[in-house]
């Protein structure tokens, strides 16, 4: 192990009690308690550290009930790395906007129902605090108010406004569940920056949540502009504001050339996303160019590129998806191989596809952390 991976010789970490991540970092999706078509040794067997997962879908199913009498989310998903939980609120308030009821948010939370059974459900900041504290996460992310591109000024100065009241309620509920459960290791709080493309709004959200004791600042927001590309200045705003020992956690920011744009910036960023098991679904895999032991990470496409494993041209190479790659899939099967289980539709097409799409990151973020440059592949 060299010091950059060593995460406490670096000094560019994420503590947890499930141990300290180099950073920057990536988490797969685990929304409902797990990743899709894998499970949890093969998360580990590509270099997985820590999970995503969404407390309020937990919340409902299986229920937090079921969850402590399994013995806590980390024994029920046979994990023992990290569990990152969002509140959910980004699901429900994004919802909400589209459908035009943003009379269901109010100072105190949001009231929905739920699409599955009409049930109604109130999100409270102190419920998602509590809720995250009986899923013992080791991070526990703060509701927010999340806004779209292209909501007005006045809407995005309510939502900064609701953000911070929002964080100032959770602060309390946290401080609350630490007194009854007398937890040694409380999971990290994180508070969510909002604010749209308004530096001032932004600045005034990261001063209320430092103030308000947040522990790590989460990009709020839709992290992409009209045209589609990264919102680079705002992110660019939060990595300077933020106290510089403080994870910075790029929600939903997952394209492979946006990790190595934001880390132009700081080596603190968290990213999660569901791009590379989605991906890795539908057959879009991903490859590093063949120079790329002497090429450098650039903030485009050109250290990488997409293989299309369901083109025709894939069912005759005896080659691997990528050849510097050491994933269990690349080691052991051809491109033909994985083109023939996709045409045929066997389920373990999407399970060596996944694992391949997750090493793909996790590489990525290796060689992130080594300063830019590659990393030669070794036996995982």
């Amino acid at each position: 192990m060299t010091s950059v991976d060593d995460p406490v010789a670096s000094g560019v970490c994420l503590e947890t009690a499930h141990g300290a991540i180099a950073l920057p970092t990536f988490l797969p999706d685990a929304t409902r308690a797990s990743v899709r078509t894998v499970d949890t040794l093969d998360l580990r067997t590509v270099g997985i550290d820590a999970v995503m997962v969404n407390a309020m879908h937990l919340a409902q199913r299986p229920g937090l009930r079921n969850v402590r009498q399994a013995g806590g989310l980390h024994r029920l998903m046979a994990w023992d790395g990290a569990i990152v939980s969002d509140s959910g609120g980004f699901q429900v308030l994004s919802l909400l906007r589209k459908q035009g009821k943003t009379s269901s948010i109010r100072a105190g939370g949001v009231t929905f129902r739920e699409p599955d059974n009409g049930k109604k459900t109130v999100l409270t900041p102190g419920k998602v605090i509590e809720w995250q504290f009986s899923l013992k996460s080791d991070v526990a992310i703060a509701l927010d108010d999340c806004t779209g591109p292209d909501d007005s000024a006045a809407e995005q100065l309510a939502s900064t406004e609701r953000t911070i009241r929002w964080f100032q309620q959770a602060r309390k509920a946290y401080d609350l569940q630490c007194r009854q459960r007398r937890e040694a290791d409380p999971p990290l709080l994180v508070g969510v920056v909002q604010g749209g493309a308004d530096p001032t709004l932004r600045e005034r959200c990261v001063d209320a949540l430092v103030e308000s004791g947040a522990q790590g600042f989460g990009f709020g927001g839709w992290p992409l502009n009209a045209a589609g590309e990264l919102e680079f200045d705002m992110f660019a705003l939060i990595a300077r504001l933020t106290p510089s020992n403080a994870p910075l956690f790029a929600l939903g920011v997952g394209r492979p050339e946006h990790l190595v744009s934001l880390c132009q910036l700081t080596r603190r960023w968290v990213f999660d996303c569901t791009i590379p098991t989605r991906d890795a679904r539908h057959g879009r895999l991903y490859a590093f160019v063949p120079d790329i032991a002497t090429r450098g990470l650039t903030p485009d496409r050109g250290f990488y590129r997409n293989v299309y494993i369901h083109d025709e041209e894939n069912a005759r190479v005896d080659e691997p998806i990528c050849a510097t790659c050491d994933c269990p899939t690349c080691r052991r099967y051809s491109r033909a191989y994985l083109h023939h289980l996709f045409r045929v539709r066997d389920g373990l097409a999407d399970r060596l596809a996944t694992l391949h799409n997750l090493r793909f990151y996790t590489r990525l973020l290796e060689m992130l952390r080594a300063g830019g440059g590659p990393v030669p592949a070794t036996a995982g």
